[in-house]
């Protein structure tokens, strides 16, 4: 539960004054579930930027991974994690979407004991 936290915090950059600028879970769905080419970059450039912050958090002194991708996965397959997540979980839409992408991924892609 702390390294959630932690991933909030990080995605997030510490201000609630820009979050009103970042997605909600509602956003991120529309735009990864469109055929549009606007909309679905915009959906793999905010996976894409989690997956990264993910790669950089031992750079930022966090102890652990909070989920672990195995390399090689595609950017459908984060696309579809997130999708598929937000259908099991439409409590979680209103949610900034930081927050879903990190839950889909613990779900997705959890690391081993």
């Amino acid at each position: 539960m702390i390294q959630r936290c932690v991933l909030v915090l990080t995605l997030c950059g510490f201000s609630g004054a820009a979050l009103a600028n970042f997605l909600d879970g509602n956003e991120l769905r529309e735009r990864c579930a469109s055929d549009r080419p606007d909309a679905v970059n915009t959906c793999l450039g905010y996976l894409a930027g989690v997956a990264d912050a993910e790669d950089a958090a031992p750079s930022w002194k966090m102890q652990d991974s909070l989920f672990c991708m195995p390399r090689g996965v595609g950017a459908s397959q984060l696309r579809r994690s997130v999708l598929d997540y937000l259908k099991a979980h439409p409590e979680e839409e209103d949610l900034n979407a930081a927050i879903v992408v990190g839950n889909a991924f613990l779900e997705t892609f959890p690391c081993g004991d």
